[in-house]
């Protein structure tokens, strides 16, 4: 049996779509579609039901899955350990960075450390905090850069600095004349926010909860400046994270009262700090 075919099992297990697996595996999908054909006829199991446009798993997929994932974790965990041995002097090194932080946070990072370890590759990882904690789990970050609000087991973090969270209000809106925005003012608001699964969207739910805010929200998408042109067009509100820079005249910046604040920290795994290049970076950045 081909561990690969292992891995392709784990990858269509979590996209649940065969040509999404595909995609991030660089194969055809009848390939990968054969290579999951192979595994079930070896292991004489059917794991995976197939539907329309998506896959989930049977009991005896969902079983190997739950097994096999630690597994397939600690294997590359070791792995990259060997590799780390000796204080290697090159490599790659995988950070993760959501969008927004990466705005003001990449260009910064990547000129350190350039200069500081021209062996080395930086690889950036974008998505969400969420996203991003589970990559870090799973093995397949070396850090990332994002706000901890609560962190899985196995992770650790440190604080880089404090951040904002500020309304965007559109030049046209009653509101731009504001030196501040009270929660209570954005009551009959609609709002363009990030989506469900985004950490920045769950923050500022929770905001709003605490100050009893129902809030109305017209749209959602990850995408900041399709969210941004939304906001202007509609005359809505969104928010941003300060310092993000922002080069547009038709949107204002204004801190709500009380202000939403946050802690930008990089995580990472127990074991990143046996690697002295990881080591060496994260002390960057908590001095930077």
């Amino acid at each position: 049996m081909k561990l690969k075919y292992l891995e392709y099992f784990l990858t269509v297990a979590e996209l649940g779509n065969i040509t999404h697996a595909a995609q991030q595996l660089y194969l055809s999908q009848p390939n990968l579609t054969v290579a999951m054909k192979r595994l079930e006829e070896e292991l004489g199991v059917t794991l995976l039901e197939r539907h329309n446009k998506s896959v989930t798993l049977t009991d005896d997929g969902q079983f190997l899955y739950d097994k096999l994932r630690p597994l397939v974790t600690n294997l590359h965990s070791a792995l990259k350990e060997v590799r780390d041995r000796g204080h290697k002097k090159g490599g790659i090194l995988k950070i993760g960075i959501p969008p927004m932080i990466g705005s003001f946070m990449i260009k910064p990072v990547l000129s350190h450390f350039s200069s500081a370890h021209p062996n080395w590759e930086l690889n950036i990882v974008e998505d969400g905090s969420i996203g991003l904690q589970n990559k870090l789990v799973n093995g397949d970050l070396d850090l990332a850069i994002i706000i901890a609000d609560t962190l899985p087991k196995g992770l650790k973090s440190k604080p880089i600095m404090n951040v904002e969270y500020k309304a965007c209000v559109p030049t046209t809106h009653p509101l731009i004349e504001k030196d501040s925005i009270s929660f209570t003012e954005l009551e009959s608001e609609s709002l363009i926010m990030m989506q469900l699964d985004s950490f920045h969207r769950q923050y500022i739910s929770k905001q709003l909860e605490l100050h009893h805010i129902t809030p109305r929200i017209a749209m959602s998408s990850n995408h900041v400046d399709r969210n941004l042109d939304v906001t202007v067009q509609t005359n809505s509100i969104s928010f941003l994270l300060t310092p993000s820079p922002i080069k547009r005249d038709d949107i204002k910046l204004i801190s709500m009262n009380p202000p939403i604040l946050a802690t930008v920290a990089v995580v990472y795994a127990n074991k990143a700090e046996q690697n002295k290049t990881i080591q060496a970076l994260i002390e960057y950045l908590c001095n930077i």
